[in-house]
């Protein structure tokens, strides 16, 4: 059974220029916030050097987001975009999730799978 409980983590990979990041649940802007905070943090050893970045997103339970939530995601994506993230990657269990996702990300270099396996061999291919 699914949770709304939000949830998040960031995982930096050094030795392969890659943030991996978990969502989960239905995030209000507090939620939104800490997450930016997060993910900027984690990712300032690539951004601060010039190094271009991949990233690995796993949204299994990530439900669809308020209007206001999406927006301020797309800003988080659109900033790590210009922070130097060359493709990205999202494992999805919701095809609601997954529209809404690509909706707001419209112009990035983003591929959605069903599987990490699937998503990391993408990722990793160019």
């Amino acid at each position: 059974m699914q949770t709304l409980a939000p949830t998040f983590s960031v995982v930096p990979d050094l030795k392969r220029n890659e943030v991996f990041f978990t969502a989960s649940g239905l995030w209000d802007a507090q939620v939104l916030a800490d997450f930016s905070r997060e993910l900027l943090a984690r990712a300032k050893p690539f951004y601060s050097a010039g190094i271009k970045m991949r990233v690995l997103g796993d949204l299994t339970g990530f439900v669809t987001q308020t209007r206001e939530i999406a927006e301020g995601i797309r800003l988080v994506v659109n900033e790590s975009a210009r922070l130097g993230v060359v493709r990205t990657a999202i494992v999805s269990d919701s095809k609601l999730a997954e529209m809404q996702y690509k909706r707001i990300n419209d112009g990035i270099n983003l591929e959605v799978f069903a599987n990490r396996a699937e998503a990391l061999a993408w990722l990793r291919s160019a």
